[in-house]
């Protein structure tokens, strides 16, 4: 007999939780439907989503990458500290944005030789690198920070144009670069490889798949979203630095495990990780509209991903039999003799 509890399944629980959400910003700033708040939320988590994309793919292999921030830091540092010192065209541009890809590219590289091949926790590899990353940020700009300064130019025209005069074009990369790790994990090889790979590797292996390659590859395909995320950031703000995009690895983390994301490995999806980061965005917009103390919007994040991680957890169990059903378990207790 099939479950008639529609909570059951993984989207009407999510729609439940977008609702309850809705009704209380109804009741409390009904300003939060408005046409240019809703523009505001995209795009407060256009730069974080863009990197939730790629992090989607190394958390499926049951990696983790600690240093997106640093490495948007690093890499936009790289480009636009390349583009002022040559003439700020969009010719040095080029270059430069082909100097912070070659940057991205060896950051995942490392980071995928050390998890796949070195076997070394991702958590503190990518922690070690974070810190070396900001470090040699910090050292290129002398402690200091870097403008943009020719409006003119390719490079801001990057986050500051609109697709059809209405869409902003960080959201336009966001959307566009979730269709593309989407389409590449529901209808390529790669993907169903990557989702091989992180639900057990030695079966993977054992049919033919060379785990510690799409590892890599994971990574470095991770870092490359990093770099775009940094290069879109500094278009948008017009300045880098070596703290930018500091702390978003908290945000991204949030997405992914609200979105369903497991951080074991295997499971998870590029709707979820939209749904997750649009979620976070909503909440923390809430804070704001609310008047809420926005010192506790840490604090909410933290509570939130640690209910997510519980709730996936639990859900995983359960699909996987692990946890039996309410009447199952009564049906199979032993019962009392008179």
């Amino acid at each position: 007999m099939k479950n008639k509890n529609i909570f059951a399944n993984v989207w009407a629980q999510r729609g439940l939780i977008l609702a309850v959400l809705l009704i209380i910003m109804l009741i409390g700033n009904r300003s939060f439907f408005s046409l240019g708040n809703l523009r505001t939320i995209l795009m407060s988590i256009a730069i974080y989503g863009t990197m939730c994309c790629g992090m989607l793919l190394c958390m499926l292999t049951g990696g983790i990458d600690l240093a997106m921030g640093s490495t948007a830091a690093f890499t936009s540092v790289v480009c636009l500290w390349y583009y002022n010192g040559h003439g700020m065209t969009d010719g040095a541009f080029v270059v430069g944005l082909l100097l912070a890809i070659g940057c991205a590219v060896l950051v995942g590289i490392l980071h995928g030789v050390c998890d796949a091949y070195l076997l070394l926790p991702s958590f503190v590899v990518t922690l070690a690198t974070s810190k070396l990353l900001y470090g040699l940020a910090s050292a290129l700009l002398k402690g200091s920070f870097i403008h943009l300064t020719n409006t003119d130019g390719f490079f801001y025209k990057i986050a500051n144009t609109k697709l059809f005069g209405a869409i902003p074009m960080p959201i336009v990369i966001f959307l566009a670069s979730a269709v593309v790790v989407g389409l590449i994990l529901a209808l390529t090889v790669f993907g169903r490889r990557v989702y091989a790979v992180g639900a057990n590797r030695a079966a993977a292996e054992l049919v033919g798949i060379k785990s510690r390659i799409f590892r890599v590859g994971c990574y470095v395909i991770c870092s490359l979203s990093a770099c775009l995320g940094g290069i879109v950031l500094t278009s948008m703000n017009y300045i880098t630095s070596a703290t930018t995009a500091q702390g978003y690895e908290m945000m991204i983390m949030l997405a992914l495990v609200v979105g369903g994301a497991d951080i074991m490995g295997g499971y998870g999806d590029i709707a979820g990780a939209v749904f997750g980061a649009l979620l976070a965005g909503i909440v923390e917009n809430m804070i704001v509209m609310l008047n809420i103390n926005t010192n506790y919007s840490k604090a909410v994040q933290g509570v939130i991903i640690v209910l997510a991680v519980a709730f996936n957890v639990y859900n995983n169990r359960k699909s996987a039999g692990l946890i039996a059903p309410r009447k199952k378990r009564a049906a199979a207790a032993p019962k009392k003799e008179a």
